[in-house]
């Protein structure tokens, strides 16, 4: 019986990332995916839909996805959790208060009667480090079990978990890896 893969296996290098700046516009962070996607649509490249975000030195602060990208789009106030219904019911009637509430939730969904292309010209005006999502130290090494990384995969809920080597990420485990190699055994 062959020996069982280990997270080193099957781990994509950070090397093979793109990167952007943190200080970065998200116009710019797109223009890197757009170029990556097309070059995969004419057989000249491959195609991550992740970015590795670094600081000012060059190292790695966090990652930047097509998830990111889109959910960024969505302006800060509306991404705020929803007032619950239980706190509706508590409110005062006083006619003050209930103009007061409706007033809130239009602008907090004012956004959706925006049109897109005027949503994603006002957005693209962020910068990466407001919509990234930064660095989670994982607890995967190298020589983890390909069940080790499932398991913390799910347990922490990050779909992409950083593999470390002397206390730096090198590689990345998500979850096409982990079906790639399934797809082998299967």
């Amino acid at each position: 019986m062959s020996e069982e893969k280990k997270v080193r296996d099957i781990m994509v290098s950070l090397e093979n990332y793109d990167r952007v700046d943190m200080d970065s516009r998200l116009s710019d962070a797109l223009g890197i995916m757009k170029r990556n996607y097309e070059a995969l649509n004419t057989g000249e490249g491959g195609f991550h839909k992740t970015l590795m975000v670094t600081d000012s030195s060059g190292g790695i602060v966090g990652k930047l996805s097509m998830y990111d990208l889109i959910r960024g789009l969505v302006p800060a106030s509306a991404r705020a959790p929803e007032i619950s219904k239980a706190y509706h019911a508590m409110l005062s009637s006083r006619a003050l208060e209930v103009t007061e509430e409706v007033a809130d939730q239009q602008e907090h969904f004012q956004w959706l009667s925006t049109g897109f292309s005027e949503l994603v010209r006002q957005e693209l005006r962020k910068t990466v480090k407001d919509v990234m999502k930064p660095v989670v130290p994982s607890v995967l090494r190298e020589d983890d079990s390909i069940n080790q990384a499932i398991y913390v995969i799910f347990k922490e809920d990050v779909r992409q978990q950083f593999i470390y080597r002397n206390g730096k990420p090198v590689g990345v485990v998500n979850l096409i890896t982990i079906f790639s190699e399934l797809l082998k055994i299967a």
